[in-house]
């Protein structure tokens, strides 16, 4: 059994017999990551491929990841000890979960890492069939985040509030964008312009609510945002009706949004209204990313499941 590089012809076709509904089509997924990048989470921040592994028995290919080199963001510096870049392993497919056979690609991406200046790798995976396996290789978690995603040929489920009316917004709403999300988790993050089309909610005169959908990913980037005191007014509701309607103009089948979890051992309370938000409003939880690097901790880390959290 040994790893060795593999073109990424060969990684596509090997992964494309899991079935997996992101991945049918490589290049578009490498588009869609690179594009997804804009939400700066441990999982697609900046990167860029160091290439792609396999891992061989007896001339027959069993396993296979991509390799990145990827940017620390700068809310990761803690987690990686304030490295500016590090290694990254992603998409990892096995024909068995077994830790020598992880171990024999991760010495061999090790190597790779090495050769690029590059210290530490973390990992990140979302079949739950993988986590065990990664912990009982030497890993632990650091990080959470959900991808919940919405079948655009299906309708929104939840109505939403009649007398809101949805607006596209622009440069001159960057005030109201500001009071929005402040109001609705603390901070703010400004709009790409080249990326987004912005959706502001009224009622009546009364900028309430937001999201800003990127028109290259069909994501709904940094979510859905309601004011404190306009929320469970089915304000959300509606902006998620416009956003469906946009999308399939655009064409897109799929539209997303990612949540990145504030806690690991725990669901807070801010986190489990969002989720259960999305997914009274139709949406599927795609991929639960868990991001691992090597066990700090003595003892494993229990993370509760998001169904005991998600109304």
């Amino acid at each position: 059994m040994r790893a060795t590089r593999i073109p990424a012809h060969v990684f596509e076709e090997f992964v494309r017999g899991f079935g997996d509904p992101l991945l049918s089509d490589l290049e578009r997924y490498l588009r869609w990551m690179r594009r997804m990048s804009i939400l700066k989470t441990f999982w697609c921040s900046d990167w860029n491929s160091l290439g792609y592994l396999g891992l061989m028995n007896s001339g027959k290919l069993i396993g296979a990841l991509r390799a990145l080199r990827m940017r620390v963001i700068f809310h990761g510096h803690g987690a990686w000890r304030g490295l500016r870049e590090r290694g990254e392993i992603q998409d990892i497919f096995l024909l068995r979960w077994r830790i020598e056979y992880l171990r024999e690609i991760f010495q061999r991406a090790e190597k790779i890492f090495s050769r690029h200046g590059l210290k530490d790798f973390g990992v990140s995976e979302w079949k739950p069939s993988a986590w065990r396996v990664l912990e009982e290789c030497g890993f632990s978690p650091y990080a959470r985040s959900v991808l919940i995603t919405w079948n655009l040929r299906e309708k929104i489920p939840k109505s939403g509030n009649r007398e809101v009316e949805i607006k596209i917004g622009s440069r001159r709403d960057l005030s109201k964008l500001r009071r929005i999300q402040r109001e609705s988790w603390g901070f703010f993050i400004p709009p790409s312009f080249k990326h987004h089309i912005i959706l502001i909610a009224y009622l009546g005169e009364e900028a309430i609510g937001s999201a800003y959908l990127n028109k290259y990913t069909g994501n709904i980037d940094f979510g859905v945002h309601v004011r404190r005191g306009f929320q469970r007014r089915r304000v959300g509701a509606a902006i998620l009706h416009s956003a469906r309607n946009l999308f399939r103009k655009l064409g897109f089948r799929r539209m997303s949004v990612v949540r990145v979890l504030r806690a690991l051992s725990k669901v807070n309370e801010s986190d489990r209204i969002a989720l259960s938000f999305y997914i009274n409003c139709g949406g599927r939880v795609l991929r639960e990313y868990r991001g691992f690097r090597r066990k700090i901790r003595s003892r494993k880390l229990k993370i509760p499941n998001l169904s005991e959290y998600i109304a």
